[in-house]
């Protein structure tokens, strides 16, 4: 996944022209509560509704999104099984034997692994609504508006940009060596062992590069953004108070469900 990609689809979904500010406070919100459930219900409606949104109003291609989910749901599957094998006591559900050790599926650990793991889905699935509709300077507009620190955003701004020339300059090296026929595994640890105290070098010479330009333009700890200097309109109260509506229900729903399990 690349990042022209999510620029094009954040550009071209169907919800890229409601108010950034509204998406942020629905996502926001909806990330936090998730995180503060003490059930994995919560997480999952989080989740459902999210990917609702993504893939049914925004119009994203299903593709696209499930491909994003697979590294979260790889580390919630994966928290999910270290739980139930190393936490709880007392309430032992399957024991099975691995080369003469007995592992035990706890209930309490696999209902620990559950809530983990779902609200590790819900809170991905908050954060890719976000940046699948909303084109990244929009969005940094957005945090402006919450009066979120500038620093945070112009920082934010600057990891955003740079991630993406750290990964293009480690393909381009990456490439380079294939080219050379460097095939032999033995050869591949060496070769990607240099790779990393180069690339590492060259990202440092990039950051210093950066500084310097940035002072050659005045940078004075703020980006005169186009996006920033624009009069922000009033916001839609019609569609805030939905959206709070949504979240106090939703809020309530996480208080009445509280520490229920599956299991």
């Amino acid at each position: 996944m690349t990042n022209s990609t999510i620029d094009n689809i954040a550009h071209t979904n169907k919800l890229r022209h409601i108010d950034t500010r509204l998406k942020v406070i629905f996502a926001v919100t909806t990330l936090l509560i998730t995180v503060a459930s003490t059930s994995p219900i919560p997480p999952i409606l989080a989740f459902i509704i999210a990917t609702i949104l993504i893939l049914f109003v925004a119009k994203i291609y299903p593709g696209t999104y499930f491909l994003l989910l697979l590294t979260p749901f790889f580390f919630g599957f994966v928290s999910l099984l270290m739980m139930s094998l190393f936490f709880g006591y007392g309430s032992p559900l399957y024991s099975f034997e691995i080369l003469s050790h007995t592992f035990v599926l706890q209930k309490e650990g696999i209902n620990m692994g559950m809530l983990l793991g779902t609200r590790t889905l819900a809170g991905s699935a908050c954060l890719f609504f976000l940046a699948l509709t909303t084109p990244m300077t929009e969005l940094f507009a957005g945090l402006k508006w919450l009066r979120i620190p500038d620093v945070v955003i112009e920082l934010a701004m600057i990891i955003y940009r740079y991630i993406f020339v750290f990964l293009e300059e480690a393909q381009r090296m990456w490439l380079a060596s294939q080219m050379r026929g460097e095939t032999n595994f033995r050869t591949k640890i060496i070769v990607f062992s240099m790779l990393a105290s180069t690339l590492f070098l060259r990202t440092i010479q990039q950051g210093e590069k950066l500084f310097v330009a940035m002072n050659s333009r005045c940078y004075d700890g703020e980006t005169n953004s186009l996006c920033y200097r624009e009069k922000n309109s009033k916001i839609n109260l019609t569609a805030l108070y939905a959206i709070l509506l949504f979240e106090f229900t939703f809020a309530y729903v996480t208080i009445m469900t509280q520490n229920m399990a599956f299991i």
